[in-house]
């Protein structure tokens, strides 16, 4: 009985398949379901996978961008002068690039969330890759000489500015309170530098001024100083070294 089963079962999937392979052949002949060529599979599946690799070295990027301007300007040590310098931090931060590195995410996602080892896995699960992905390999880049060469085009004399609008973020003007360069005087308490666009600023240290990283700078020393300017002077609400460490400093 249960042999007569299994072939009862085994005819009614054979009538089912037939019965579907009958619907979809009536519908392609009635017309209400067109056949595609194989090259138009092809051809998505490429322009998939050349978006996806787009979508990817563009977000990678972007993110290596931000995170070399945050290098170059100092903006990161802001918030080590407290309020007042995560203020300055939110303000300086390049916002129009923060919002290009989201979206691209977001495209990036949409894009990989049809290959099927991504359909399978859970939303946040591959957002959280992509997002680890995008920090590792921005750090790796931002660490190379290639925005640094990028940043300098063109050279003297060269042809005109290849991709210098994508760093205008390094303007000094635009960081308001947030001034960087490197210590060419001391005089008594106070420092002069001289900065990105070779402009001598006199940074004026009061009693108010924080030193998160101690004081004592010498010549030569590149440093981070929050502080409204007027003309050429900055009168220091904080001052850091450059890349937040000092070798002599012991907290």
């Amino acid at each position: 009985m249960d042999n007569d089963n299994q072939s009862q079962n085994h005819n009614t999937d054979m009538d089912t398949g037939n019965s579907l392979k009958d619907q979809v052949m009536a519908s392609v002949k009635s017309g209400h379901l067109k056949m595609r060529p194989k090259w138009h599979f092809v051809l998505r599946a490429s322009l998939l996978a050349v978006g996806t690799a787009v979508a990817a070295l563009t977000l990678l990027y972007l993110a290596s961008l931000f995170l070399f301007i945050a290098r170059e300007t100092g903006i990161w040590m802001a918030p080590a002068f407290g309020w007042h310098g995560v203020m300055v931090f939110l303000i300086s931060l390049p916002w129009v690039l923060i919002l290009l590195v989201l979206l691209f995410i977001v495209i990036l996602e949409t894009l990989v969330r049809h290959y099927a080892f991504a359909y399978r896995m859970p939303l946040i699960y591959s957002g959280l890759v992509i997002i680890f992905l995008v920090v590792a390999g921005g750090l790796l880049v931002s660490t190379t000489p290639f925005h640094e060469k990028m940043a300098d085009c063109p050279p003297a004399g060269g042809p005109p500015p290849c991709m210098m609008g994508f760093y205008r973020d390094l303007d000094p003007d635009r960081h308001q309170d947030l001034h960087e360069g490197t210590i060419i005087q001391v005089s008594g308490q106070n420092y002069v530098i001289v900065n990105r666009r070779q402009e001598q600023l006199l940074i004026v240290v009061t009693s108010e001024t924080k030193l998160p990283f101690g004081a004592g700078f010498a010549e030569g020393d590149k440093i981070v100083v929050v502080g409204e300017r007027d003309g050429s002077q900055v009168k220091a609400f904080g001052i850091s070294p450059f890349d937040g460490r000092r070798p002599d400093y012991k907290p």
